[in-house]
């Protein structure tokens, strides 16, 4: 019963807030770092301890489970909404014998909320994140169900927040994520920010996107600048509030701010993806499309050619609403009840969890390329090796082949010496052919006196006897 890697935070709309509210605990750990003393530490605790009651302890067991028939859970309204939010759906679940999926359509059924995705992660994190209540019933409180499975199914704990920071560094960027304001409206921008304006002022001038276009950055065939063409003349002021708001923060705590607007942060380059939302409302038609469209039906009432124009039957108008993308499948949206500004604190602890992402996935990449360098190497070691071995083996047979030569002549040469008629001329013979057979012989290797050295090792076409012309 895995739950989706598709993570998405909703947020809304509502009037922007001078300070970020972080939750209670993140608070109290920003006052221990400030303070030591040992009644603050104590009272922490004492605070800390209703919201680590709230989850129950699974048991290490080995996560075993039986497939079954035939067994019913009855499911109270009442209890079931504080079940599921006192643990995970995915623990609930384990609980009936059923799947996390069934769960949300029992509690959908029932119309018991249910926390959205990212709510333990955050919870366990310390991020006090609102519940809301259990709405009056306007139907059945009780419901029947079968059992799916016996025994227990080990459900993985969420990741803890900033986990890959020691601890100086982690209260640090806490601390900071705590205190993080919005600017004013009339507050200078930051440097980068109140550059990178022309940038998109440059790209608007050569959009040629008509007005009432879908613009998302899926829909450019040439990928547009950060920001531009995706948010609306109107928002921009805000997003660069947003982002002012972040980027001091980040140099506050060792960052920096590249000309496009991309951070590096840990000694990695993190990208933001921002986009305003738009409504799909019926094509009103320009003076231009009118003309056009009454040119073309005055042609076909003629019984002429003419060419259909092509008019969209939709206009996408930006609504106001952002969208941040800092971490993959990972969205900060604007809602009716809280919008990007009252997340600017978490909003920053995105980005140093994104880092973390970066950063290992460049370590992965560097360690498959390592890899890849030491096969090639080998390989290449390999190729010289065998090529090594492929010579010296072909020497060994030349040198054999010559062995085989000597033998030869000196068998001849027994058997000249073992006739009864050998003559003067004969010995005559039989002394040069034994030089020529110790020529030939690699153990010997004589010198000749005409012919020279013979190469051994040498392929029989390159060391045959040839004779000169010149």
């Amino acid at each position: 019963m895995p739950e989706s890697s598709i993570t998405e935070i909703v947020l809304s709309s509502a009037t922007t807030p001078k300070r970020s509210k972080l939750p209670k605990k993140v608070i109290n750990q920003m006052k221990q770092v400030e303070s030591k003393s040992e009644e603050l530490v104590k009272l922490e605790q004492s605070e800390k301890q209703p919201l680590e009651d709230i989850t129950p302890t699974i048991k290490d067991e080995q996560p075993t489970y039986e497939i079954i028939y035939g067994q019913y859970n009855t499911y109270d309204r009442q209890k079931l909404y504080e079940e599921v939010w006192s643990k995970p759906v995915v623990q609930v679940a384990i609980q009936y014998g059923v799947s996390d999926v069934a769960i949300h359509k029992i509690c959908k059924s029932l119309q018991v909320p249910v926390p959205p995705r990212g709510y333990w992660a955050k919870f366990k994190a310390g991020i006090k994140m609102p519940k809301p209540p259990l709405p009056s019933a306007k139907g059945i409180t009780r419901k029947t169900g079968s059992r799916t499975f016996t025994g227990i199914k080990k459900a993985e704990e969420p990741p803890e927040v900033l986990a890959f920071l020691d601890e100086t560094d982690r209260d640090r960027v806490l601390m900071a994520a705590q205190e993080i304001q919005m600017p004013a409206e009339n507050a200078t921008p930051h440097k980068k920010i109140a550059a990178y304006k022309s940038v998109i002022k440059e790209w608007n001038k050569k959009d040629k996107k008509p007005q009432g276009a879908q613009r998302d950055i899926k829909n450019f065939y040439d990928r547009p600048p950060f920001l531009a063409g995706v948010v609306s003349n109107e928002s921009l002021p805000r997003v660069f509030r947003i982002l002012d708001a972040l980027y001091r923060q980040v140099e506050r705590l060792g960052g920096t701010v590249n000309n496009n607007l991309s951070l590096e942060i840990r000694g990695e380059t993190v990208h933001m993806e921002i986009s305003e939302a738009q409504d799909v409302v019926d094509h009103v038609l320009t003076k231009e499309e009118a003309q056009a469209l009454l040119v073309y039906k005055d042609a076909k009432r003629r019984n002429s050619w003419a060419s259909e124009p092509q008019i969209r039957k939709h206009d996408y108008i930006f609504n106001g609403r952002i969208r941040i993308c800092i971490r993959e499948h990972r969205y900060f949206r604007d809602s009716e009840k809280s919008n990007n500004e009252s997340r600017i604190g978490e909003l920053l602890i995105e980005l140093y969890e994104q880092s973390e992402v970066i950063k290992q996935k460049r370590l992965a990449a560097q360690e498959a390329e390592r890899k890849r360098k030491e096969e090639e190497r080998h390989r290449e070691e390999r190729r010289i090796r065998y090529n090594d071995e492929v010579e010296k083996t072909i020497a060994l047979m030349n040198i054999a082949q010559d062995y085989d030569m000597a033998y030869k002549i000196r068998a001849y040469i027994a058997a000249l010496e073992s006739s009864e008629d050998v003559n003067e001329k004969t010995a005559a013979f039989i002394d040069w052919a034994k030089k020529k057979a110790d020529w030939f012989d690699p153990s010997v290797a004589r010198t000749d006196e005409i012919l020279g050295d013979r190469d051994h090792e040498e392929s029989e076409e390159r060391k045959s006897l040839k004779r000169r012309y010149y």
